[in-house]
């Protein structure tokens, strides 16, 4: 199948900058890491060689040449594929210039998308799940469903959601005979409503299952249909 060509809101320039990043991975834990970029524009960059396991969603620091500024990762390579180890960085200072370069005027371009593969496992899904929800601290369990979810993390509606930075523990049903655990923190909390929810920590065994149970699925969320979560 040949790959699907979309636009970007920018061009952007092929150039290798030595940079460097840090902040926190996709387990919570600290990092700062050298890599280098692939291209870039006034408003993200392409970057490569960034071993630490990163999520759609996370926030990183991004320094070149001097200059520093944070930008949200919003996507990352397959492993197994030539894209991995790449990952997708779109700035959240728009004012702020790091390349001491003559970009290409804000117009869109041409792309080829990742694959279809990737893009559906990095994409929030639909979904009707029960969960169990422990809390820090707490003796017992929640039981309230997933409204959707993706590699990174998940929606959970309750009516009494956990505040934002709570850490808990969840174990998702994907069917009859799975039950996956995960580590996470609230990142998102909607009172009556539900809240969203970054992963930190599964096994190898729980992320191949739930990698297994999107790509089985193919009910994409629209963005603006749902609260923002992970």
């Amino acid at each position: 199948m040949p790959p699907r060509v979309g636009k970007r809101r920018e061009k952007r320039i092929a150039t290798v900058h030595p940079i460097r990043l840090w902040g926190m991975d996709s387990r919570g834990r600290p990092f700062i890491e050298a890599a280098s970029t692939l291209d870039v524009s006034g408003k993200g960059a392409r970057v490569k060689g960034v071993k630490v396991k990163l999520a759609v969603g996370d926030v990183v620091g991004l320094s070149s040449g001097g200059q520093k500024g944070k930008f949200r990762v919003v996507w990352v390579g397959q492993a197994g594929t030539p894209e991995a180890c790449n990952v997708g960085l779109q700035s959240l200072e728009f004012k702020k210039h790091l390349w001491e370069l003559k970009l290409p005027d804000s117009s869109f371009d041409t792309y080829t998308r990742p694959p279809q593969r990737e893009h559906r496992l990095l994409t929030r899904l639909k979904c009707s799940l029960s969960v169990e929800v422990r809390s820090d601290g707490a003796d017992k369990q929640v039981w309230a469903f997933i409204k959707n979810i993706s590699m990174g993390g998940c929606y959970v509606a309750m009516a009494t959601p956990l505040p934002v930075e709570a850490k808990l523990r969840i174990a998702l049903w994907l069917d009859d005979e799975t039950k996956i655990w995960a580590d996470g923190i609230v990142i998102s909390s909607h009172p009556a409503s539900g809240m969203g929810i970054k992963f930190l920590a599964l096994s190898r065994k729980n992320l191949d299952a739930l990698e297994q149970f999107l790509k089985l699925s193919s009910d994409p969320v629209n963005p603006s249909s749902v609260p923002v979560d992970s």
